[in-house]
């Protein structure tokens, strides 16, 4: 087969999903992701909401409790320049945990809707604060 050829049955065969389908697909994508960019599992969850033909997805991830900010936002860089190549996500949300007085804790939140995630080939991890559509250093990051 020609790689057009291939290019077409593949995205026929993306449009027969159905709706549980296309969810497990990108649950598998992201999960293959997460795990290529990190040794150790830190993959809590991956909540996915169907939106129209595209999905809206929320990966809970787990930081160590002596992780800065700075290192939360180079490892963050590092899967949503992977996840921007997943073509069935409309908005990304990454939530970080990490122990807190023996409670896992959410320290940080980071949103790209699917306009910022195709601009993010030209960002640092240092501009993701202001370049997301959605940024919040909980107090326990402070």
């Amino acid at each position: 087969m020609k790689n057009s050829d291939q290019e077409e049955t593949i995205l026929e065969a993306k449009a027969s999903m159905t709706q549980e389908q296309l969810k497990t697909h990108t649950m598998l994508l992201l999960t293959e992701i997460v795990l290529k960019q990190f040794v150790e599992n830190i993959m809590l969850n991956i909540e996915i909401i169907p939106v129209d033909e595209k999905q809206n997805v929320v990966v809970s991830l787990q930081a160590s409790e002596f992780l800065s900010e700075t290192t939360l936002l180079k490892d963050s860089y590092n899967l949503l320049k992977e996840i921007q190549n997943v073509e069935e996500i409309n908005d990304i949300t990454l939530k970080w945990f990490m122990p807190v007085k023996n409670k896992n804790t959410e320290i940080l939140t980071i949103t790209f809707d699917d306009e910022a995630l195709v601009d993010f080939d030209e960002i640092s991890y240092k501009d993701i604060p202001h370049a997301s559509t959605h940024y919040i250093k909980h107090e326990p990051l402070d």
